[in-house]
Parts: structure tokens; C-alpha cells; sequence
């Protein structure tokens, strides 16, 4: 009886833990937010207020002509390793260590998402 009670709190509790986290469709905007939108702006337009001043200007995510020049790999290395591990800005900071392959995937398909046609 106890180890059925306590089987059956332990997954209650499983339960109601996953109810609270936020999806991956939830959490990358947020992440967008909190990583992204101070160089890259809240849209994506790359006005955020620390872009004033930098050379070269963070990428304006909401140019679809601009954007199709790079595929998703393209984008995922610049994520991951920095804007210099692609050629780019050396502004633009590495987020591998503190990002989940999943949560580069999922940052690359919320920016693509930001070019409406």
C-alpha cells in the first residue's frame, strides 16, 4: 500500500512539474528575449537597444531577402559557435554553452518564422 501511494505521489508530482515547465514553442520566444532581442530587437528588425553603435549592424531577421542567403545549418553554427565561426561579426557571442542543440534548432526556426512573405 505504501509503495503504491508513494509510486502514485512521485508521479503526481511528475506530472504537475510538466504542466509547468513551458513547451519548446513556449520557451523560445522567451529565449528570443532574453538572448537575442537586446542586439537583435523584440521583432527581430536588429534594433535592440545595444545595436546602436555596433559595426556590423546585428542582422535584421525580418528581411526575407537577406535571411534566404543562409540555411538553417548556416544559422545554427552562428547560434552555436559565434558570429566568427561562420565569418561574421565577432560581436555576435557563442551560445553552445549555455544552449541545447534542441534550443538552437528552435531559436532558428522561431527566427525564420520573424520573415513574413
Amino acid at each position: 500500500m505504501i509503495k503504491t501511494l508513494t509510486a502514485f505521489l512521485i508521479s503526481l508530482a511528475a506530472t504537475l512539474l510538466m504542466q509547468s515547465m513551458p513547451s519548446a514553442a513556449e520557451a523560445t520566444p522567451e529565449l528570443f528575449r532574453e538572448l537575442c532581442s537586446v542586439c537583435h530587437g523584440v521583432g527581430g528588425k536588429g534594433d535592440g537597444p545595444s545595436a546602436q553603435g555596433l559595426e556590423p549592424k546585428p542582422a535584421d531577421f525580418t528581411n526575407c531577402k537577406v535571411m534566404s542567403k543562409d540555411s538553417d545549418n548556416v544559422l545554427f553554427k552562428i547560434i552555436k559557435g559565434g558570429g566568427q565561426s561562420a565569418g561574421r561579426s565577432t560581436v555576435m557571442p557563442a551560445w553552445g554553452d549555455s544552449l541545447s542543440e534542441q534550443q538552437i534548432r528552435d531559436l532558428v526556426k522561431f527566427i525564420r518564422g520573424l520573415c513574413k512573405k
